[in-house]
């Protein structure tokens, strides 16, 4: 991917309108979105969207939403059909930055931004319309991988985290290279755009936190892979580590469907399935 494809690549990506929300899912208009800008060590300010029903107020329950696109492309507007749902059915605040991406931003650039994010949350912001009473990160694919970094990090500071189809080992060679919507050759692409000229190798904990000497402390998490895609045995891996360090966690592994299937639910009606387990599983944290 040359910079001027990878331009092309964001440029395509479609705004949640009808008839594209047939495929998405519909976003939940009762939920209002707003964007802020987050000034994140280096002075360098990234915009973030703000999910929320307008009765929620006072003190309520946030969730940190790291998008995926393999560090390289995605951004929130493609999640607001989920983060709306999210929002709606929890009564949650969503925040979900648009953290700087590769190639222009080379590893560990995400992650820094990734940590700021939480630690402004955490801190009680006039931005945040609401002070944060239990605060969970989540995010799938390259924002999985994001929020697993920030949980260790965080610890105790967090309820819970949702990983949804994470990037947990960027040293891993993948056997299952032909896989729809994900396969070895973007998988490479992606992540020479992230780590070439970096600095930072795969197997750095900074970057893998399946890497990581421990898991002790880190909060519950939620880990839910795709028969259809190389990193669901990364997943699974992640788990067992997790549960070995003394981590409650939970795998829900989905059969049928391929990486990126919580955005197509038009396409892969399992999808509604995996967003209310997080649902779900978010209100019996928030609980």
């Amino acid at each position: 991917m040359e910079p001027q494809q990878i331009a092309a690549s964001r440029a395509l990506a479609p705004d949640p309108r009808f008839p594209v929300t047939l495929v998405t899912g519909r976003v939940r208009r009762n939920v209002r979105r707003d964007t802020v800008q987050l000034r994140m060590r280096d002075g360098v300010q990234i915009p973030a969207r703000i999910h929320r029903r307008p009765d929620v107020i006072g003190s309520a329950p946030v969730v940190v939403y790291y998008h995926g696109g393999g560090w390289t492309l995605g951004r929130p507007l493609d999640y607001e059909s989920l983060l709306t749902m999210i929002a709606d059915e929890t009564g949650a605040v969503v925040v979900a930055p648009d953290y700087r991406k590769a190639p222009d931003h080379k590893a560990p650039a995400a992650v820094l931004d990734a940590h700021d994010t939480l630690d402004l949350v955490l801190a009680d912001p006039d931005w945040l319309p609401v002070s944060p009473s239990r605060v969970v990160v989540a995010g799938d694919s390259a924002g999985g991988n994001l929020s697993a970094l920030v949980a260790l990090r965080a610890g105790a500071a967090l309820a819970g985290q949702v990983l949804i189809y994470p990037a947990v080992d960027l040293s891993r060679k993948h056997a299952y290279r032909n896989a729809p919507m994900l396969d070895g050759a973007a998988l490479d692409t992606y992540l020479g755009l992230y780590l070439d000229g970096s600095g930072v190798v795969a197997a750095d904990p900074v970057v893998s936190p399946l890497r990581a000497a421990s898991r002790a402390g880190a909060a519950p998490a939620l880990v839910q892979t795709a028969q259809f895609d190389p990193l669901a045995p990364e997943g699974a891996d992640y788990v067992a580590a997790l549960e070995r360090d003394g981590v409650k966690a939970h795998l829900s592994h989905y059969h049928g469907v391929p990486h990126g299937f919580l955005n197509i639910p038009g396409f892969a009606p399992v999808a509604w399935q995996a967003r209310w387990e997080i649902i779900d599983t978010l209100r019996g944290w928030f609980a």
